[in-house]
């Protein structure tokens, strides 16, 4: 899929399937990127699936590193 080099709140909103608010808080605090032209914000794509990739990441290692994991054929497995 090609998407577009930048995105608005709601397009943002809609990629990280969270409210138009959501996202206005993430760039009001810092953690979403974002720049205002004329009276509406300017994301850049890759920053919107960037953090997506951060929140997985890190849900994933608190998951996992609290003992929380799935029973599957790999449980006894460690990865290095």
């Amino acid at each position: 899929m090609n998407m577009p080099y930048t995105c608005t709140v709601s397009e943002a909103a809609e990629i990280l399937k969270v409210h138009p608010a959501t996202i206005e808080k993430l760039i009001a605090s810092g953690e979403l990127p974002a720049g205002r032209v004329g009276q509406r914000y300017i994301i850049k794509t890759a920053d919107v699936t960037r953090y997506a990739d951060q929140v997985i990441i890190k849900q994933t290692a608190d998951r996992l590193t609290k003992g929380r994991r799935p029973k599957s054929i790999h449980a006894g497995l460690r990865i290095a």
